[in-house]
């Protein structure tokens, strides 16, 4: 499983499991990665592809996260992010 380390402050360094991340971490995760990576590159493919199949996950049951999507933008943000990855096979 893909792991994430979050860093909130100096010497303050905590290593996640992506779905024990918080979404809005996720998303904005995907949308550097998508930004900055080509997406030729079969292992930015499989990182974004982990991303979004943590935030399906959590797109089934509420959130009780403080930031939260709302679930239906979060739905389509991520078969907006299937469709892409979609053109790369």
């Amino acid at each position: 499983m893909l792991q994430i380390v979050m860093n909130s402050g100096k010497d303050n360094e905590k290593v996640m499991d992506l779905l024990d991340t918080p979404e809005i971490v996720l998303v904005q995760f995907c949308d550097m990665t998508l930004r900055h990576r080509d997406l030729k590159n079969q292992d930015v493919r499989d990182t974004v592809q982990n991303i979004i199949d943590a935030l399906k996950v959590k797109t089934e049951k509420d959130s009780i996260e403080p930031v939260a999507f709302n679930r239906h933008d979060l739905k389509s943000y991520i078969k907006y992010i299937e469709d892409l990855l979609k053109q790369f096979v």
